[in-house]
C-alpha cells in the first residue's frame, strides 16, 4: 500500500510538472507561430523574407521539441497515475473530468504530433529553409483550425479541478 502511494504520487508530480511545461510551452509556440501570418489568411507577413525564414523557424525548433515530448510524458504518467492511485473515478469526479479532458483531446493532439514529428526530423537534418517546413506549419494551423482554442480553455480548466476537487462522493460508514 505505501509503495503504491509513493508511485502514485511520483506520477501524479511527472503529470502535472510535465503537463504545465507543455502548456506554457504549447502557448508560446502558438504565439509565435501565429505572428509569423496575417490575421485574415494563411500568408506570411511582409516582413517575413526568403532570408530570415530559416531564422524564424529555427527559433520555433525549441517550442516544437518541448511540447512533443512533454506532452508524451504528461499521457504516460498520467495514466500511470491512473493506474497506480486509489482513488476511484466514480467517487471522484474531478479526475473523471480531468481524465475526460486529457483523453478526449489526445485523438486529435495526436493528429499534431504526426505533424510535430515529421518537423522534428526536418529540423533535425538541419532544413529549417525548407518549403516543406513552412508547409508543414501551414498544416498544422488549417487542419484542426480551432482545436487549439478549444484545448487551451479546456487544460486552463484543470487546475479549477486540481484545488476545488467538485464532485467527489463521500461515502458514509453505516456502522
Amino acid at each position: 500500500m505505501k509503495m503504491s502511494n509513493k508511485f502514485s504520487s511520483i506520477f501524479g508530480f511527472l503529470a502535472l510538472a510535465s503537463g504545465s511545461i507543455w502548456f506554457g510551452a504549447y502557448i508560446a509556440r502558438l504565439l509565435t507561430t501565429y505572428q509569423m501570418f496575417e490575421p485574415t489568411e494563411v500568408v506570411l507577413k511582409d516582413y517575413i523574407t526568403n532570408n530570415n525564414l530559416p531564422a524564424i523557424i529555427q527559433t520555433t525548433f525549441p517550442l516544437v521539441n518541448l511540447t512533443f515530448f512533454t506532452y508524451l510524458v504528461l499521457i504516460l504518467s498520467f495514466s500511470l497515475y491512473l493506474i497506480s492511485t486509489h482513488l476511484k473515478l466514480k467517487q471522484n469526479g474531478w479526475l473523471l473530468i480531468i481524465s475526460m479532458i486529457i483523453y478526449l483531446t489526445l485523438p486529435f493532439e495526436a493528429v499534431l504530433l504526426m505533424i510535430d514529428y515529421k518537423l522534428i526530423v526536418l529540423f533535425i537534418n538541419e532544413q529549417f529553409a525548407s518549403v516543406e517546413v513552412l508547409q508543414l506549419i501551414i498544416d498544422r494551423i488549417t487542419l484542426l483550425s480551432s482545436f487549439p482554442i478549444i484545448l487551451l480553455l479546456s487544460y486552463l480548466s484543470i487546475p479549477f479541478f486540481l484545488v476545488v476537487k467538485p464532485f467527489t462522493l463521500i461515502l458514509k460508514d453505516e456502522n
